[in-house]
């Protein structure tokens, strides 16, 4: 055998004699590389580039606290997103009751953090929310001019309370206002949660 692999090899030259051998070791290498492949999964898996809104979902908005108060069904403190509008709000809050005066927010409005927001009651007939909702007027210490900040007080109503109040040295009760010339229970009702003694 090997004689016989010795005059075989004598019939090439030296330079066919290394690509013959340098061809069967490539040959060889080749079977052993596919033969130990088999029955592994050599698939190269290409993952789906995410989606640009897929990405942005995973990012939390910003919060914010909002106090809702007034005629809605569960007044409280709520956290929502940063951007929402006086109508998420009151959703959040439960809607509106039976009584409230839905003309007196606007429900388009967007929210600051730490904002409270009042709806008033049909019979308040005054649209106040936010921060003046939580400043009362003091009936004992405001000015004239400060008593005209309440709904349906001019400047002549507001010189009356002035006055009946230096007369009968202060208010003791909310319920005074009505001994004041121009002031009836319509009029009592509206301002009645906007002041304070």
């Amino acid at each position: 055998m090997l004689l016989w692999i010795k005059e075989v090899l004598a019939e090439f030259s030296p330079r066919a004699l290394k690509v013959t051998i340098t061809l069967i070791a490539v040959a060889a290498f080749g079977t052993y590389v596919f033969s130990s492949g088999l029955g592994q999964d050599n698939t190269v898996k290409i993952s789906k580039p995410s989606e640009p809104n897929e990405q942005n979902s995973n990012i939390e908005s910003p919060k914010i606290y909002v106090h809702v108060a007034g005629s809605v069904k569960s007044p409280g403190i709520y956290q929502l997103d940063s951007g929402t509008r006086v109508y998420d709000a009151v959703l959040a809050a439960g809607g509106f009751t039976d009584k409230a005066n839905q003309a007196s927010v606007n429900m388009a409005r967007a929210l600051n953090d730490g904002e409270q927001l009042v709806v008033s009651s049909e019979s308040s007939g005054a649209v106040y929310e936010g921060a003046l909702s939580s400043t009362l007027i003091s009936l004992n210490q405001a000015s004239s001019s400060q008593l005209e900040d309440l709904p349906g007080v001019g400047p002549a109503l507001a010189g009356r309370i002035v006055d009946w109040r230096t007369a009968n040295g202060g208010f003791k009760a909310k319920e005074d206002l009505l001994n004041v010339a121009g002031i009836g229970d319509k009029l009592f009702a509206s301002v009645k949660d906007l002041v304070t003694l």
